[in-house]
């Protein structure tokens, strides 16, 4: 008897649950005015203003107004655009600085200031002078293989002064080559003399 009353006893009971259930769970909104207040939060729908006269008397310019609910979830997404916008912008400024800093070194580095204010003059001396060397050796007798060596070098020398005022190098590293060139320039055309005073003395023996 015990075992059957159980089952009995729950079958009773499932007609109360069934019913305090509904009556706790979501219930139907009756309400015409609920509704549309509802709609207008989370559907798509912005005309439903009931009751009409309440809204034209105290939210009007809400009713007239453009959809704000939109507005609302469109907020996160137009705050971070505008944050990517400021940032974008922020780094097509630096790179422009940049661009503008490099661009002025380039010019400033392509002037060859210090080759102009320091070097120039003392480079064109020095290959005036072994040009001007020329007649001298012939007289003096030196032979054409020696002279062409001679101005071969000066020839090299040159080419690499042109090579070091058209890199991109700062003044003081184009001033120290320079300088060596000019040592090497220097060295050149002294033994030129050399060779041909040597010429010369051999000439005044033979004679």
């Amino acid at each position: 008897m015990k075992t059957l009353c159980v089952p009995a006893l729950c079958l009773a009971l499932l007609p109360i649950l069934f019913t305090d259930a509904l009556g706790q769970g979501v219930q139907p909104v009756n309400s015409k005015n609920t509704r549309y207040q509802l709609e207008r939060e989370v559907v798509t729908r912005w005309g439903k203003f009931n009751p009409k006269w309440y809204f034209i008397l105290f939210h009007n310019k809400y009713r007239k107004g453009p959809d704000r609910r939109n507005m609302l979830q469109l907020a996160p997404t137009m705050a971070l655009l505008n944050q990517n916008k400021v940032k974008a912008e922020a780094q097509e400024e630096a790179v422009s600085q940049v661009y503008e800093q490099e661009m002025f070194k380039f010019a400033d580095r392509s002037l060859n200031k210090g080759y102009h204010l320091l070097y120039k003059k003392k480079i064109d001396e020095l290959n005036t002078a072994l040009l001007g060397m020329n007649a001298e050796a012939v007289q003096a007798g030196v032979q054409a293989d020696y002279i062409l060596a001679i101005h071969a070098e000066r020839d090299r020398i040159n080419a690499d002064i042109g090579i070091i005022l058209d890199a991109y190098l700062d003044d003081a590293k184009k001033g120290e080559q320079l300088r060596v060139y000019i040592g090497e320039l220097t060295a050149l055309r002294n033994d030129f003399r050399r060779l041909i005073s040597l010429f010369k003395t051999s000439q005044d023996l033979t004679d």
